[in-house]
């Protein structure tokens, strides 16, 4: 799976000086949340009972770094590597048995959502735990919030922005767009003008977090058991029909995504004029064996607005979580470890994506600042769009990317649909899907 990647492998290297500035949230844990309390978790409380934590490969930094900083934790700590696509199954299989849960998860959103239902039954509410002081501090808190209560803590976000060759731009003589009016209007020039370079892409089911989270479609809106969409909502119409004018020219790659031969073919032949695209995007494909981007080219611009909206939203794609698991025994050890891995500079202040602590994000901008790779530092859009996240998106208990795969992309590339004919083909799929889930859904306001 694709976002398996997207948190690949750390380049960066260390900032002691920066870090001594900052390391005593990292060497007090009581610094980093409130109080302790047993509420939620489970009553049979242990401070030496070990801790197992469910992380994929990349995350053994987190375990490692957690070890070092805290010595006397460190036999406290089984790691295990594990596909956590799996992870909501094997909840449930736990729940039959009674036992056999993991104390803390590395998961994303849409997984934490899934394992947070009555059936499920896992996460520890994090709410006793953590100070507003230090929620209030992370970016894409709202993916962890279900019905009232703080089911997880941000690692990193992956919000999008507008990535551009800066020196292609200046040569055509072309303005950054800052809406999505000047976005179609900048599009029909380049086929016009340019043809063969591109502006987007709508060749994979990544597209509806890139246009369709991000133009504030109300594709999910969850208040307790209750699901609001509406694909027939202007806020997704004008998407639907931006799209369908640009799909014809030839700017936005409809048979190649991000990942596909095609995208990275017209990478290297420096055709990417801009492409929509989350924050991991930099490091993970426009750098090294993917796009082989030449330095000083690549620059950020901020989400792209509707004009008529007062505010800019974008969405994301990926980003991932921790949770805590509330049957642990040792709940001060599996939050402290979580409270300390999301916010410590020492573990994020050198990832490779953008950390969701904003404090924390603050330090690892130095990984970026001087990146040869760009044509100024991307870092101020980067963190302004991460508070730009659509607040009004909820994560659910199914899949809504793949059904867009199969329901709109598909037809769309393979036979000439298009995208506007298609939406309420997927409002039926997300209706029957929620219905499924146990949501209660409706179509008529959230």
């Amino acid at each position: 799976m694709h976002l398996l990647f997207l948190r690949a492998r750390g380049r960066y290297a260390s900032y002691a000086s920066i870090l001594k500035l900052v390391v005593s949230c990292g060497m007090l844990l009581a610094a980093c949340g409130g109080g302790s309390s047993s509420s939620g978790a489970s009553s049979n409380q242990n401070s030496n009972s070990p801790i197992t934590v469910w992380v994929d490969a990349d995350r053994m930094t987190a375990i490692k770094d957690f070890e070092q900083a805290f010595p006397d934790k460190a036999s406290l700590i089984k790691a295990v590597v594990v596909d956590r696509n799996q992870f909501p199954a094997k909840v449930l299989l736990e729940n039959n048995i009674n036992s056999g849960w993991p104390d803390v998860v590395f998961a994303e959103p849409d997984l934490v959502a899934q394992v947070s239902d009555a059936a499920h039954h896992f996460p520890l509410d994090l709410s006793p735990y953590v100070s507003a002081d230090i929620q209030k501090n992370f970016a894409g808190l709202d993916a962890c919030r279900v019905n009232g209560k703080l089911v997880c803590l941000r690692n990193d976000l992956a919000q999008y922005v507008l990535w551009y060759n800066a020196p292609l731009m200046q040569q055509f003589g072309y303005s950054v767009p800052t809406t999505w009016e000047d976005y179609q209007a900048l599009g029909l020039r380049v086929a016009k003008e340019h043809p063969g370079y591109i502006i987007g892409e709508f060749a994979d089911a990544f597209t509806l977090d890139e246009y369709f989270w991000g133009g504030q479609c109300p594709l999910h809106q969850v208040t307790g058991d209750t699901l609001y969409t509406n694909l027939s909502s202007p806020k997704c119409t004008r998407m639907a029909q931006l799209l369908d004018t640009l799909l014809p020219t030839g700017v936005l790659s409809r048979k190649s995504g991000y990942f596909d031969t095609g995208m990275t073919t017209l990478g290297n032949e420096n055709k990417i004029l801009m492409l929509p695209g989350p924050s991991w995007m930099a490091e993970a494909l426009f750098k090294g064996t993917y796009y082989k981007t030449a330095n000083h080219q690549l620059a950020a611009a901020a989400p792209l607005k509707w004009a008529a909206d007062t505010q800019a939203y974008t969405g994301a794609l990926g980003g991932a979580a921790w949770i805590v698991s509330n049957h642990t025994k040792n709940v001060q050890l599996a939050v402290d470890f979580v409270k300390w891995v999301t916010t410590s500079p020492v573990y994020l202040g050198h990832a490779a994506n953008f950390p969701a602590y904003l404090p924390t994000a603050d330090v690892w901008s130095q990984t970026i600042a001087n990146d040869p790779l760009f044509a100024s530092n991307p870092y101020p859009v980067l963190k302004q769009a991460a508070q730009e996240l659509d607040p009004t998106y909820s994560y659910v208990r199914f899949d809504d990317r793949t059904i867009f795969g199969t329901t709109v992309v598909t037809p769309v590339v393979t036979s000439g649909a298009t995208i506007s004919s298609k939406l309420a083909d997927y409002q039926a799929q997300l209706v029957a899907l929620a219905q499924a889930q146990g949501y209660q859904v409706t179509t008529t306001g959230p």
